[in-house]
């Protein structure tokens, strides 16, 4: 059975990196965790350059908006990283 990135993020295994992007909160995540990291990112990378191209704005402002909204969407009880690394659970 697939893990899901809610799933994940419910157990703990992945959080909101301060990327922009999800990331592992485990210094030693399993394969399907490296996966779902993997394939989540991907999908942002994608639609992080589509929302560039559209809005003549630059991949690193995308970026800083992505991270910004997705910390704020955040659960209570997920994870998050703090601009300096540090995982905090919201």
């Amino acid at each position: 059975m697939a893990l899901t990135l809610h799933q994940a993020k419910q157990q703990g295994l992945i959080g909101e990196a301060n990327t922009g992007y999800v990331a592992s909160v485990q210094s030693a995540p399993t394969a399907k965790v490296k996966q779902l990291v993997d394939d989540t990112n991907q999908k942002r990378k994608l639609g992080y350059q589509q929302i560039s191209q559209q809005n003549d704005m630059s991949i690193e402002e995308v970026t800083a908006l992505g991270r910004a909204k997705a910390k704020q969407k955040t659960l209570p009880g997920y994870y998050f990283q703090t601009k300096t690394g540090e995982w905090i659970k919201k």
